[in-house]
């Protein structure tokens, strides 16, 4: 177990060293730090957010509401710092959602652990199989 959990931290800080984290992380605190932007994104994801859930419940979507989001949208398009924060978390997150891909489903044969420790029981290794 503990050789998995040391390959997982070191999948961790290889994330963690990449150019695309380090521009995501800076991109979120400048950010955070810009308050209309914020303010601007929190908007957008709560009106698509709403009108995604209607969408799926089968609940009509007005007229209206449809001009609010696109409205919205067109701030958002002109607002740089958003651009780039979304571009950047988008491709931050497949990165992430690739990673858990390979995860469930890696290529190649398993690697055996050498020493499993049985769920419930003392704590011991389980040495005969």
């Amino acid at each position: 177990m503990e050789a998995i959990l040391q390959k997982a931290n070191e999948l961790g800080l290889m994330i963690k060293g990449s150019e695309l984290y380090r521009r995501f992380s800076e991109l979120s605190e400048k950010l955070d730090a810009d308050e209309e932007s914020k303010k601007l994104l929190d908007e957008y994801i709560s009106i698509s957010g709403s009108l995604m859930d209607r969408e799926e419940k089968g609940q009509p979507i007005e007229v209206e509401d449809k001009r609010k989001l696109e409205d919205i949208e067109a701030l958002v398009s002109e607002n740089d710092l958003l651009k780039e924060y979304v571009a950047t978390q988008t491709y931050f997150f497949n990165l992430l959602m690739q990673v858990q891909n390979i995860i469930n489903d890696p290529r190649g044969e398993p690697i055996q652990e050498t020493k499993i420790i049985k769920p419930g029981g003392s704590g011991g290794i389980i040495t005969d199989f």
